[in-house]
């Protein structure tokens, strides 16, 4: 991640204002965007529809790599999954343990992801997109390949076939000159589908689904899309 993103990230912490435990995480998480309103069950929704599908049960070990707050992970916990985390942002990572006393939470840059201790999935959600560079995020994807037992998910990808609208719609929603400055030495990196593929083709993961984005509320979801691969049973 950047320095600009991480100063950015470091400021970030819970807000009585947003309401519920619940919506401060998801608020300290980014999810207080401009570009749409998700609620706590659009959310919600989401997490229990994408952890299903990748296998997540209740008594699961999961880890996120960025995972911030902890507004992913959190209705897991509260299911009985085991769950552990890492971020860049100390002011995220004191959020998830004050929120998550049971978790385990790291302090450190995603590509220092540890794969001497393995948990059942290893996901990722809404961070691959503040990577500097394609080499960084296929080191991360091949150490959450190893410390994966059955299989990882890379969440709220941008699509580089959708870039130059994903951009437009925030310029014409923000301005351009709110865009400029907001904006300024901060870039999002985009990803084609097959890129995903490719890389995640010879770490052993044998069974690779992609599909769009789909987040009630969040407009950014239709320019984003979603990876799941799984190792062989």
């Amino acid at each position: 991640m950047s320095s600009n993103w991480k100063e950015i990230w470091a400021s970030r912490s819970l807000n009585l204002e947003h309401g519920s435990l619940f919506a401060q995480l998801m608020a300290a998480d980014g999810l207080d965007t401009k570009f749409g309103s998700v609620t706590e069950e659009s959310w919600r929704a989401f997490v229990r529809r994408t952890a299903t599908k990748l296998g997540v049960a209740p008594g699961s070990n999961v880890f996120e790599v960025g995972c911030g707050a902890g507004a992913y992970l959190f209705d897991l916990y509260q299911q009985g999954c085991k769950v552990a985390g890492l971020d860049a942002s100390p002011s995220l990572i004191r959020c998830a343990e004050e929120v998550m006393p049971h978790g385990r939470w790291i302090l450190a840059d995603a590509e220092e992801l540890d794969t001497a201790e393995p948990f059942d999935f290893v996901v990722a959600c809404g961070v691959f997109l503040y990577f500097p560079s394609f080499e960084y995020a296929a080191n991360v994807l091949a150490r959450m390949a190893c410390k994966a037992r059955r299989g990882i998910m890379v969440l709220d990808v941008p699509d580089l076939a959708k870039q130059q609208k994903a951009i437009a719609i925030r310029r014409r929603i923000m301005g351009e000159d709110a865009f400029a400055r907001k904006y300024d030495g901060l870039n999002h990196l985009y990803y084609t589908k097959n890129w995903f593929e490719t890389v995640l083709g010879p770490l052993g993961l044998n069974n690779v689904q992609i599909e769009d984005q789909s987040i009630e509320g969040y407009a950014n979801a239709m320019y984003r899309f979603n990876v799941f691969a799984w190792h062989p049973i």
